[in-house]
């Protein structure tokens, strides 16, 4: 992620430092653990955003 020295947006930082920091608490987790954590995480998306999970056609999902 290093950049040739022009600038990084502070929204770009971000994005890194989460990214990071998601990489730190699941590398060293099994399969199942990293499912359970994202599975969590997705949950937690829904109850903030005050939406429901849809399944949409390509079998992704869309937080409504």
């Amino acid at each position: 992620m290093k950049t040739k020295n022009e600038a990084i947006s502070k929204a770009l930082s971000e994005v890194w430092k989460w990214k990071e920091e998601v990489y730190l608490d699941i590398k060293d987790k099994s399969f199942n653990e990293k499912s359970r954590y994202f599975r969590e995480g997705m949950d937690e998306a829904i109850k903030v955003l005050g939406g429901t999970l849809n399944k949409n056609d390509d079998g992704s999902y869309s937080i409504l």
